[in-house]
């Protein structure tokens, strides 16, 4: 017998004997081919944002705790400016590029030009904390456009912005900031796919759908799964902690079964 989608129309008719059924069943074969050409498309670039959708998350936890340090860091290496390029080389600013295009960070004379532009409206970011974990945790990589796209690829697949490019006392809080960056490029990258892959009729446009619409972002949604509050607007002290981890407790990297627990209810 012939397996046959319940929600079919001309389920009822398939099991007839004869032409009528066997032209039924071939037409259906046909038309359900297509469709689960189009659904298995959106699923293999929904699998596709799981992993850098995760990255985003385990950056984030990380980051979470570190607002004094960005502070810090901002501060001391604003004060040395020609020494960070010196020191850090361009890892930094391929990094602060990086965060200038897909945030829209600027500084007091406007859009950054020149490479010391990107460096000093990063670090200025980095010097009002909770706002800026606050557009980490926002980004909708769903809404990021191709042009911001092709131009943060070529970065971010520079091996100078790769975690390990970054040296020194403020290593951590760098690597971190990389590999949030690259993979909310490598989603972004991927929802422009599924965008063209829509326009063409390529994939489901349900489950397109699903993946496109909506306006909480991923990392938000996969945090909110695991029983965090993702809130970054509360008071933050001292030591680095955040009002969040003082009442929920503070996030740890995510083991296997959290992460697998958390994508199923983002995915």
């Amino acid at each position: 017998a012939q397996a046959v989608c319940p929600c079919s129309p001309v389920a009822p008719l398939l099991g007839e004997k004869g032409a009528m059924g066997n032209a039924l069943l071939t037409t259906h074969r046909i038309a359900c081919g297509h469709t689960d050409r189009g659904r298995m498309r959106s699923m293999l670039l929904a699998d596709r944002l799981s992993d850098p959708t995760a990255e985003m998350v385990e950056a984030l936890l990380f980051l979470q705790s570190q607002t004094v340090r960005f502070q810090h860091f901002a501060a001391r290496d604003h004060a040395n400016l020609t020494n960070i390029q010196e020191a850090e080389g361009r890892s930094l600013l391929l990094l602060a590029t990086g965060f200038c295009i897909l945030f829209g960070y600027t500084h007091e004379r406007g859009d950054p030009s020149e490479p010391n532009d990107f460096i000093i409206a990063f670090l200025g970011a980095l010097q009002r904390p909770q706002e800026f974990l606050q557009d980490l945790m926002a980004l909708r990589a769903q809404v990021v456009s191709r042009e911001k796209v092709m131009q943060l690829l070529p970065l971010v697949q520079d091996n100078e912005v790769s975690p390990g490019a970054f040296r020194g006392q403020d290593a951590e809080v760098l690597q971190n900031l990389a590999i949030f960056l690259r993979a909310a490029v490598a989603c972004a990258e991927i929802y422009a796919e599924i965008r063209d892959s829509v326009a063409i009729g390529a994939v489901d446009q349900v489950q397109a759908a699903l993946l496109l619409d909506g306006i909480e972002s991923d990392q938000r949604r996969m945090i909110h799964a695991m029983g965090g509050g993702g809130n970054y607007e509360g008071q933050h002290y001292s030591n680095g902690h955040s009002e969040m981890e003082l009442v929920h407790g503070p996030l740890t990297p995510l083991t296997e079964n959290q992460r697998a627990a958390a994508l199923l209810q983002v995915n």
